[in-house]
This record gives C-alpha cells, sequence and structure tokens, in this order.
C-alpha cells in the first residue's frame, strides 16, 4: 500500500517539488520583509517619541498656549475628554505605533483579530524583539497658559509591562502627596513626590512609577521625574525592570529612603531585586 496515493493532487511530480520549494521560499521572503518593515517603522516611532518626550521637558507653567499650537499640532494633539462630550482646556498627544491606546483603522472584524494576535502570541512576538509600547504627552492650559505638563510611557519589559509617568507643574495637588518621598524643608511646599503603582495593562499586569515635580525642584529631583531610560522602547530582550527604566527615580528613593511595591511579572518571574 502506498502511503501517498499517485494522482493529480497526491503525486510528488518534479515540479510540484519545486512549486513547493517556491512557495515556502515567497513565504519566507514575505516573512522577512514584513520583519523589516516592522523593526524600521518602530525605529522611526521611537525617533519621534524621543523628541516628543524632550520637547515635553522644556515647556514651562506661564507659557503661552499660542506659542504650543504649532507644537500640538505637529504632533496630532487632540483636547482631552474629562466626561463624555466634555473637554476639559488640555491637549493629549501619543505616539502609539502598535495601537494600544487607539484602534485599528480597518473593517470590524481586523480588531479584535488584531487584540488576539498580539496578545495570543505575545510570548513569539517578543522573542523576535517585537515589544509593544505606547509614548503620551499632555499640556494643561488655564487662562491660555500653561498649567501643567506631563509624560509618559507603557511598554512590554522582559517580565511584565512597565510604566513611567511625570507631571510638571507650579505645585504638587495634595491628592498626590500621601506617599510624597520629598517634602521639601519645613515651612515649604513640596516640591517632588513619587510612589508606586501595579499595573493592568490589557490582559497583563505590571508595575509603574509616578512622580510629580515643580520648577522648584533641585536638579537632581527633576532628573529622577522627569528622566527616562528610551533604549527601553527598542531593547530586544527588554528592560529587565522600573531600575532599568527609572534608574535616576531609583538612586534618589534609595538615597533618601521611602518604601515601594513590586509585582510578580505578568509573562515571566519578576524577581525583587529592584524593590
Amino acid at each position: 500500500m502506498k502511503l501517498f496515493p499517485q494522482g493529480p493532487w497526491f503525486g510528488l511530480t518534479r515540479e510540484r517539488l519545486l512549486l513547493a520549494g517556491w512557495t515556502c521560499a515567497g513565504l519566507l521572503a514575505l516573512c522577512a520583509v514584513l520583519y523589516t518593515s516592522a523593526q524600521i517603522t518602530l525605529a522611526l516611532e521611537y525617533q519621534r517619541a524621543t523628541v516628543l518626550l524632550q520637547e515635553l521637558k522644556i515647556i514651562q507653567p506661564g507659557q503661552s498656549e499660542s506659542s504650543l499650537k504649532p507644537f500640538i499640532l505637529h504632533y496630532q494633539g487632540i483636547r482631552a475628554e474629562k466626561e463624555p462630550g466634555r473637554y476639559d482646556d488640555s491637549y493629549a498627544l501619543r505616539i502609539d505605533p502598535w495601537h494600544l491606546m487607539r484602534p485599528l483603522p480597518g473593517p470590524g472584524w481586523a480588531e479584535p483579530a488584531y487584540r488576539w494576535a498580539f496578545s495570543g502570541l505575545g510570548s513569539w512576538r517578543r522573542n523576535l524583539g517585537l515589544r509593544g509600547w505606547t509614548v503620551s504627552g499632555r499640556v494643561g492650559f488655564a487662562d491660555g497658559k500653561v498649567r501643567t505638563v506631563s509624560g509618559g510611557m507603557v511598554l512590554e519589559g522582559e517580565n511584565e509591562w512597565l510604566m513611567t509617568e511625570w507631571y510638571y507643574g507650579a505645585e504638587i495637588p495634595a491628592y498626590r502627596l500621601a506617599n510624597s518621598t520629598e517634602n521639601g524643608s519645613s515651612g515649604q511646599a513640596p516640591r517632588y513626590e513619587a510612589h508606586w503603582t501595579h499595573l493592568h495593562f490589557g490582559d497583563g499586569t505590571g508595575e509603574g512609577i509616578v512622580s510629580s515635580v515643580t520648577p522648584l525642584g533641585t536638579s537632581e529631583e527633576l532628573s529622577a521625574s522627569r528622566n527616562i531610560n528610551l533604549q527601553c522602547l527598542m531593547s530586544a530582550r527588554g528592560c529587565h525592570s522600573l531600575c532599568d527604566l527609572v534608574p535616576d527615580a531609583m538612586r534618589y528613593r534609595r538615597k533618601h529612603g521611602g518604601a515601594w511595591g513590586w509585582n510578580s511579572g505578568s509573562w515571566g518571574m519578576q524577581p525583587h531585586d529592584c524593590e
């Protein structure tokens, strides 16, 4: 009995073997082109994200709204919505190459299929060095002048989602001071605050650092709040922990004290070496 019966579908002729070989070669070439295109796109978006975060750090409270219109238009900033149908006096800016925070354009069936592929094939994708991330910023205004500026990112680390957000304004809101790590000298308004937060993102978990700083902050406090290791966005292996993502904030915490939390990791065991 023959394993492959002869006939128009099962006969292993030389022509069919050649066709199968060329088909496999074509599919491999297509995969290589798509992978290279993805890496190039991410590299270009990484450059945009780097510039966006640097420009956000230059903006100062009291700066006129009109002077920032070109910046907001360049990054396609949109009015931030605080309630359905109601908008506050701030603009949200985002660089989101993986569409983590916005729907995928196209037919309705494409969105759930893409979400399934992104999450369901996450381990395979991360092993290829294609790690998801999104970078955001916001500029808030009051009476035509800058009131607050914020920036941050969410990204896939080695074992879990990692996040950092910073807020910069003339004063730190009272609701952020419960976990303040630096309250300034006696009688002075606090200049810097940072706290750890547990993160739920999609179907994964992680951890992050949220910090606030004022223009009166020292250079050490400004660096601890706003300096981010942007290489984490393009790291094939993925940044190991918050110590890698915000090293200045970690050095400040260890120098000045303060307890932060710890997460077990979402797709890999997260060690305790960054507590």
